[in-house]
């Protein structure tokens, strides 16, 4: 039996990923310009073109999200996103090289509300 509030906390976490994953495929400019920032700072190499990175996680964030919000293998799902969450969180919300104290505070909640996230997914991957 499909217990509803598992059923309203999967659709509520997979409707974010699936919204987030269509921004990413529909404009990869401002996230590509981060993962060249991000990987400029950490000193990486440049493995493939920085829009194709997005496009392909944004693919994948839409898809592991919308089948987590349907029910669709929801443990696997949920795990999937939760470690596809944590480069994102690093790349996009990079609050320790900020000098600005207000963009880093902004910066920080966002980082944090994403681990909070990821601890709800982890929560649905283990039921």
């Amino acid at each position: 039996m499909i217990h509803p509030v598992k059923a309203a906390a999967r659709l509520m976490l997979g409707s974010l990923f699936v919204m987030g994953g269509l921004n990413q495929l529909k404009d990869q400019t401002y996230t590509g310009g981060l993962l060249d920032e991000a990987r400029q700072r950490y000193g990486l190499p440049e493995v493939a073109a920085p829009a194709d990175l997005v496009r392909l996680n944004g693919a994948a964030m839409l898809t592991c999200g919308a089948s987590l919000a349907l029910g669709i293998a929801p443990r696997t799902s949920a795990l999937a996103l939760a470690a596809l969450l944590q480069p994102t969180n690093v790349v996009g919300h990079a609050f320790w090289s900020m000098d600005d104290p207000r963009k880093a505070f902004v910066e920080r909640n966002h980082f944090m509300s994403n681990v909070a996230i990821s601890g709800g997914l982890l929560a649905v991957a283990a039921d």
